[in-house]
């Protein structure tokens, strides 16, 4: 259910409850209760189980020095062509082919007719026109 526009959207028993105050400087200078350190300890220690950071372990932001990334450049660089020769590699043909058994026609020269153009008792016949011996200009 929307909001009207007249309504407040957060009413003042949640504007209430979602404030907070600051400590106070002499709760600032106090040092922590037993409770507090044992709690803190806790969290540091699951924080380091987990590979979390702790607050006493915090390091700063570094930026990877030119080194380190130009190593990464030639690293991806490196990977990338091992990746195409594996590919041109698959993809070729093989380096010893097997043999291969010449191919021959199978249908005989003259099919179901003795005296066809196959034998030489009775040749095929040759072409009926002539063959000009000059070309026609067009």
């Amino acid at each position: 259910m929307a909001a009207d526009f007249d309504e407040p959207v957060f009413d003042d028993d949640f504007v209430r409850g979602a404030t907070f105050t600051e400590p106070s400087a002499r709760e600032r200078i106090r040092p922590p209760s037993r409770r507090e350190r044992r709690r803190m300890r806790r969290a540091a220690r699951r924080a380091r189980r987990t590979g979390g950071v702790s607050l006493l372990r915090r390091r700063g932001y570094r930026e990877p020095s030119y080194r380190r990334s130009v190593l990464q450049l030639i690293g991806i660089v490196l990977v990338l062509f091992a990746i195409s020769f594996a590919l041109w590699w698959w993809n070729s043909p093989p380096r010893e082919p097997e043999p291969v058994r010449p191919v021959f026609p199978t249908a005989p020269e003259n099919p179901g007719n003795p005296g066809g153009p196959g034998n030489p008792e009775n040749p095929a016949p040759g072409p009926s026109a002539e063959i000009p011996e000059e070309i026609p200009e067009v």
